[in-house]
């Protein structure tokens, strides 16, 4: 057996067992009688599924071969990783917008983004989603200790 192979049947079966583990997680949601439907556990479920069955599929079907990416691009990869740990570190104290912009105005520039574009383009997003999310689908998002203490004077 190749390494290639050994690589992607090992992948397989991290996602199954990931995806094993928030189908696990999911069933410790708490549900009201009186809620919506389909539940505060159909998200879970679905991404458990396709983790289960993308891990599956690998294990089955492993590919032939390819190429492990250049030093480049892996630090690329996980410089990505890490903005996302800091993302969920820093966004109930920074709230939604500001921590969304500063992740993804450092994700574009990560990958060759020109930082006053990248900026820009984040916080446009950011404020999208935030209107999106808030005053569209009514869903509460965090608005950070910056603008609580704003928002309250």
């Amino acid at each position: 057996m190749s390494a290639p192979t050994r690589t992607d049947r090992a992948a397989g079966a991290v996602l199954g067992l990931l995806g094993l583990a928030v189908a696990l997680e999911a069933t410790t949601f708490d549900v009201l009688f009186l809620t919506d439907p389909v539940g505060p556990k159909a998200i879970p479920m679905l991404a458990a599924a396709i983790l289960v069955g993308s891990g599956a599929a690998l294990v089955a079907r492993p590919g032939s071969g390819g190429a492990w990416p250049g030093h480049g691009i892996l630090l690329r990869m996980a410089g990505a990783i890490a903005a996302f740990g800091v993302y969920a570190a820093i966004l109930a104290p920074l709230g939604f917008v500001l921590s969304t912009t500063a992740t993804v105005a450092s994700l574009s520039m990560l990958f060759g983004g020109p930082w006053r574009r990248s900026v820009g383009a984040a916080a446009a997003l950011a404020v999208v989603l935030w209107y999106l999310f808030v005053w569209l689908l009514g869903l509460p998002l965090p608005l950070g200790a910056v603008w609580e203490a704003l928002w309250t004077r």
